[in-house]
């Protein structure tokens, strides 16, 4: 069990937010069992480690460390690097925001207005049948999971650009028209990605290092694997089913793009420490560091359900999709901790970021296992960490 291993330059770099217990407002003691109640899920093999940090008033109350960036070889230490998986999507949401705010585009405008190639989309009405469909994408549509385009990774891989896959799925017909059912996935994200391009004149990933990673100040966050350094790359543990747990290198996740440009929807890698000013951000309603990333209500607008009647439109029980992020409309089980409203987004490598408005509350969690019990790691940190806000 290791607490606060963090290299010297690093640790001056946060010295201004790490806090005592007088300026974040909780319970030392109760935050002191986080590594404790984590590590004894390490030793009963239901996970190989993970990096939590906690944060509240704007200030981080702990960061710790558990288990093994390499299993049974190399400790994890708080400033190692995962595959943050999933919680790369809203970083579309949040740019696809700021062309709002900027008014290049609304949320409710139909995709063909800003690329013509979608106009007169098809929707599928039969095995073998389609017709025009009644409900054409809107922007609101590529975010929320509501869009209906289908995947087709092969030919995704075989494109060298965002804008060649998007033009290519202008051409697809759709699951289902746009808006009435939900399907997780990516293929929206990137004509939102695309969309963003066309207005910033940037190429997506350069947009998202100019006008969001560095002035938040995310520097241990990474577009390729190989630009992590080795001795901070977590490895990516996957157990068997004689329950032994078999590390191997991490790779880059392009199984969808053939490498040829940025993953938008699982692609970064990045540190508990990168991730606490982009949710701290957030939670002050689009504000950081005396900077304005967006307006209010653009952040109301990506953490709020977004889904309407559509159910199932969430993963877990009262969890619905806001704009790539989702809202704990109904907190329960995993995420009973939580008070309603709160938002976030996890990871397929058992990672999670809860935002928790009502109490001021960052929770951030990183793994990258396969197996194991990630959702026992995600629900006794959150328990434990919970426990340490003082009750009115």
């Amino acid at each position: 069990m290791m607490k606060l291993r963090i290299p010297f330059a690093l640790g001056l770099l946060l010295a201004a937010s790490y806090a005592e217990a007088t300026e974040h407002g909780m319970d030392e003691k109760a935050l002191s069992q986080i590594p404790e109640n984590l590590q004894a899920i390490v030793d009963r093999g239901q996970s190989t480690g993970m990096v939590t940090l906690v944060a509240r008033n704007g200030k981080i109350a702990s960061i710790d460390a558990v288990g093994w960036r390499i299993k049974d070889k190399e400790p994890l230490e708080t400033t190692d690097v995962f595959w943050a998986a999933s919680i790369t999507k809203p970083f579309v949401a949040v740019a696809i925001m700021m062309m709002v705010d900027k008014g290049h585009l609304q949320l409710d405008d139909l995709v063909e207005k800003h690329i013509p190639e979608f106009k007169g989309q098809k929707v599928k009405t039969g095995k073998q049948s389609s017709a025009t469909a009644k409900h054409p994408l809107t922007i609101r549509n590529l975010l929320n999971h509501l869009d209906g385009l289908p995947k087709n990774p092969n030919r995704s891989r075989a494109t060298k650009t965002i804008k060649e896959r998007v033009l290519k799925a202008a051409k697809d017909t759709l699951m289902w028209e746009s808006g009435t059912k939900w399907m997780y996935g990516g293929e929206g994200l990137y004509v939102a990605a695309y969309l963003v391009e066309k207005y910033s004149g940037m190429p997506y990933a350069e947009f998202l290092k100019a006008q969001i990673l560095v002035p938040l100040g995310m520097k241990n966050t990474y577009f390729t694997i190989k630009d992590v350094p080795e001795e901070r790359a977590v490895r990516k543990h996957s157990k068997h089913k004689k329950g032994r747990w078999e590390a191997e290198k991490m790779r880059d996740f392009s199984g969808s793009t053939g490498g040829s440009y940025f993953a938008v929807d699982g692609g970064f890698f990045c540190t508990a420490e990168d991730l606490f000013p982009w949710c701290q951000m957030l939670l002050n309603g689009g504000e950081y560091g005396g900077v304005r990333y967006l307006s209010e209500k653009s952040v109301h607008e990506l953490t709020h359900k977004q889904t309407g009647d559509v159910k199932p439109a969430g993963h877990g029980a009262g969890n619905f999709h806001a704009l790539s992020f989702q809202e704990a409309v109904e907190p329960q089980g995993p995420t009973a901790a939580l008070t309603k409203g709160s938002f976030g987004k996890g990871g397929s490598g058992g990672s999670i970021t809860w935002v928790d408005p009502s109490t001021k509350t960052i929770y951030i969690m990183l793994q990258n296992i396969k197996g194991g019990n990630p959702g026992l790691a995600s629900s006794t940190f959150l328990d434990t960490a919970a426990g340490a806000i003082p009750q009115k």
